[in-house]
């Protein structure tokens, strides 16, 4: 009797291995953009140099949980997209870039998970670090898994500069004036390693 209930415990856990499989990635490709107001036109900027890690569980479904993830961005690649070397110099200098030369959002926890046809939307709460500061912040992420097995994230999330104790810039002696709202969106591919 004691071996007929342990060979069912194993399969039983067999089977909930294997309809949960964990699985690492990698950034494959990135698009980061910062958009934000002034008193005078928009702006916009886009990160060039982003890392991207994360370990996940998968299932037929798709993705089923998130176990780890950090995304670092090197300061200093945030570019203008008007490609203006004075409006890079003053977003380097507004957030710090020597001092701290990278942003990262690394995950804490997983606060829901929904499945919208092929497509996971996940909410989940992390630790973005700007200019040094760190705020707990949460991101919705809206994953899909791709033919050749690589995951798209895609989101978007409005966060104020001042919370991370970053005064938002001004121009022209005061004349143009930066919002202190801005709008990071973000399409990420991941490739499993």
């Amino acid at each position: 009797m004691k071996q007929q209930s342990f060979f069912f415990l194993f399969a039983a856990l067999l089977i909930t291995v294997s309809a949960f499989t964990q699985n690492r990635y990698s950034s494959k490709s990135f698009q980061i953009t910062v958009a934000g107001t002034s008193n005078v036109h928009d702006w916009t900027s886009k990160a060039t140099a982003v890392n991207v890690s994360g370990d996940f569980n998968l299932s037929n479904t798709g993705v089923e949980k998130i176990n780890t993830g950090v995304v670092k961005i090197e300061t200093k690649s945030i570019k203008s997209t008007k490609n203006s070397d004075i409006m890079d110099s003053r977003t380097y200098s507004t957030l710090k870039a020597d001092a701290h030369p990278q942003i990262s959002y690394v995950f804490t926890k997983l606060l829901n998970v929904q499945q919208s046809g092929s497509e996971t939307i996940m909410t989940v709460n992390g630790n973005l670090t700007i200019a040094g500061v760190t705020k707990p912040t949460d991101l919705v992420l809206r994953i899909k898994t791709l033919p050749n097995g690589d995951l798209e994230i895609k989101g978007s999330r409005k966060i104020l500069m001042s919370n991370h104790g970053v005064k938002p810039p001004s121009f022209m002696l005061g004349a143009m004036k930066v919002g202190d709202e801005i709008n990071i969106t973000y399409d990420i591919i991941l490739k499993k390693i």
